[in-house]
């Protein structure tokens, strides 16, 4: 058993809470973020063409699109079963499953703990898409704790999503071959 892997995990998952999640949607992004969008889009052959997305009615249209990119879902969800497998077959999978469990708890509660700026709280709209984007969030630290726990490079897909969630953006759907962040 790789008691590093599962250490790994409890680590992420006791951090989730330490993050001050969605505090720069609609702000600009910096060098080290264009680092991150570029390796993340590098590993999905994808162009690097970023929309930098300002306001949640911008979002929400952008994440209501039916032109994303179906390829780039299907690579992510592809190298996360690769990555479980990876970690299942090196450790006691009742253990890792555990670790998984308790980090899907623990990110779930990332809508409880964080409200995002200039949300209009009494919109049931702005409430319903601030669920999608604590539930994207989440997903996120399950894929990144994934990556992190198989050593995978920091320039992973994974990694570099997460990269961009931890520092308060929101990374939105891959539309054709552009990358949109709120």
């Amino acid at each position: 058993m790789n008691l590093t892997a599962l250490n790994k995990i409890t680590t992420l998952t006791s951090n989730i809470i330490k993050i001050i999640w969605f505090k720069n949607v609609g702000k600009e992004v910096d060098n080290q973020i264009s680092t991150y969008i570029e390796n993340y889009c590098l590993k999905l052959n994808i162009d690097k063409k970023i929309n930098k997305v300002k306001k949640w009615d911008e979002a929400i249209n952008v994440i209501n699109d039916k032109d994303w990119n179906k390829i780039c879902w299907k690579l992510e969800e592809k190298e996360k079963a690769n990555l479980l497998s990876i970690l299942i077959e090196n450790n006691n999978e009742t253990e890792v499953l555990s670790n998984l469990r308790d980090l899907t708890l623990e990110s779930s509660k990332i809508i409880e703990y964080f409200s995002i700026a200039d949300i209009k709280k009494d919109d049931m709209r702005y409430q319903y898409y601030s669920k999608v984007a604590a539930g994207a969030a989440a997903i996120c630290c399950y894929q990144a704790a994934l990556a992190i726990a198989t050593n995978q490079e920091n320039n992973h897909i994974f990694i570099s999503k997460y990269e961009l969630f931890k520092a308060g953006h929101w990374p939105l759907i891959i539309k054709t071959n552009t990358f949109n962040i709120f």
